[in-house]
């Protein structure tokens, strides 16, 4: 009776997939944008399917309630991503509830990551099974045909499922507790070519606020009284203001305007300021996206820089601030940034500040023909919103995928060196947590050598 009910699972277990596949074949032509979120679909059923084959026989011996109970808990996230994805489909995502869109997504997110790890063990488990199998059959023959019994160790799976339970309780705490957990990182450039005057010249850096996943402006508010505090000479924004469209930024329009310094908020636009990651009804309600972007940026008193500059004075001295728009190495992203476009026929022997959301663009455009550059700021990392930090030591799965991926780093060339600061981000997207990578305000200070 045992093998016939195993035989059943296997069965619809393989029929399911088969047909997620054609349909996910067929929806991929019609739909191409949601491609990857389709592929993570196939992988989400694999798992689930692959995982409850391991965990359905080891509830079999408890009661009905408990079996019922456990079925449902297991595979509610999967049921929950498919309603996500078929529903971002048939309503437009920019059009949800904006707390019911970030909680959703952490939901999935969080027990897609704590699968993950069961899965991996469950696998090792399955390779040893496999080698043991092997050994015997080869080796051992007697011992195969009388009382071989090829099972999991045990030992692998409870380590699996260990380690699964603390993400698990880790990524809960990074929700709850760490999010808004700001933190201030100070950070002092010197440079031969910054005028006399600019010496102590102190400048705040905030990026990637991704307002689509705050619930409420109060900790928005906390966050802005920290900046304030700090009394910056001038304040800088990064990139990626919202996540899908421009109308996530309205209810925080009062918040952002109590932003201030004396040379005022300079801003550029991130990958999620365009509205790319949303099926718009035309090209002209994008368009009308982008404008509200614009009319929102002059509403709250901060000058948007689109592959342009502007002069900042002291005294009788002034440095230039340029901002480009979005330039990625990444194909993912758009490539709209124009350096020359935004410099002009500037002296290059001045002192320039450039503001470009990608770190890509310093690493591939900007330390290779641009050296007269000496300070560029940007975000788009953030740090991968996990990681260890320590006083002397920070590592984060950002690193695998960004050669500079957050902090201060130095390129020299002749006489001069250039900077890169990357920030970590004051806001979050997808994981709606921290950990080990609080969100951050940064206060630059220019020193003259």
């Amino acid at each position: 009776m045992l093998k016939k009910v195993n035989r059943s699972f296997y069965v619809v277990a393989f029929s399911c997939l088969v047909l997620i596949i054609i349909l996910i074949t067929l929806a991929s032509s019609k739909f191409p944008k949601y491609q990857g979120m389709l592929q993570f679909m196939v992988l989400m059923v694999i798992m689930d399917f692959y995982l409850w084959e391991s965990l359905r026989n080891a509830i079999n011996n408890y009661t009905l309630a408990f079996r019922t109970i456990a079925k449902i808990l297991y595979w509610l996230p999967l049921i929950t991503a498919i309603i996500y994805f078929a529903g971002s489909i048939i309503i437009n995502i920019k059009d949800w509830d904006q707390n019911i869109r970030t909680y959703l997504t952490a939901y999935i997110m969080v027990f897609f990551v704590v699968k993950t790890i069961s899965v991996l063990f469950l696998f090792l488990a399955d390779i040893y099974r496999m080698l043991r199998f092997v050994w015997f059959f080869l080796f051992k023959r007697s011992a195969f045909y009388k009382k071989f019994k090829n099972k999991r160790p045990r030992f692998i799976l409870f380590i699996g499922n260990s380690i699964a339970f603390m993400i698990l309780l880790i990524m809960l705490y990074g929700m709850t507790c760490n999010v808004f957990d700001f933190k201030v990182r100070k950070v002092e450039v010197s440079f031969n070519n910054l005028p006399e005057q600019f010496n102590g010249y102190k400048i705040v850096q905030l990026s990637d606020i991704h307002l689509g996943s705050w619930y409420s402006d109060k900790p928005l508010k906390h966050a802005v009284d920290i900046i304030n505090d700090l009394h910056p000479n001038l304040i800088v924004f990064t990139g990626d203001l919202v996540n899908f469209s421009t109308d996530e930024a309205y209810r925080f329009e009062n918040t952002l305007k109590q932003i201030k310094a004396p040379n005022g908020v300079y801003s550029i636009l991130g990958n999620h300021d365009y509205g790319l990651y949303v099926k718009w009804k035309s090209d002209a309600e994008k368009a009308d996206n982008m404008k509200a972007m614009y009319e929102l940026q002059k509403r709250i008193g901060w000058k948007l820089l689109l592959n342009e500059h502007d002069t900042i004075k002291k005294d009788t001295s002034f440095i230039i601030m340029a901002g480009v728009e979005n330039w990625s190495h990444n194909p993912r992203f758009p490539v709209l940034g124009n350096i020359d476009k935004a410099i002009g026929n500037v002296d290059t022997n001045l002192f320039f500040i450039m503001l470009s959301h990608d770190p890509t663009h310093w690493q591939y455009v900007i330390s290779q023909k641009y050296q007269f550059i000496g300070l560029t700021l940007s975000g788009h990392t953030h740090g991968m919103q996990m990681g260890i930090t320590t006083n002397n030591y920070e590592w984060s799965p950002a690193k695998l995928i960004y050669k500079f991926w957050a902090g201060l780093y130095a390129m020299s060339t002749g006489n001069r060196t250039q900077y890169l600061y990357i920030n970590r981000g004051l806001g979050v997207i997808g994981y709606p947590g921290r950990i080990g990578m609080p969100p951050e305000i940064t206060l630059i200070e220019l020193k003259k050598k």
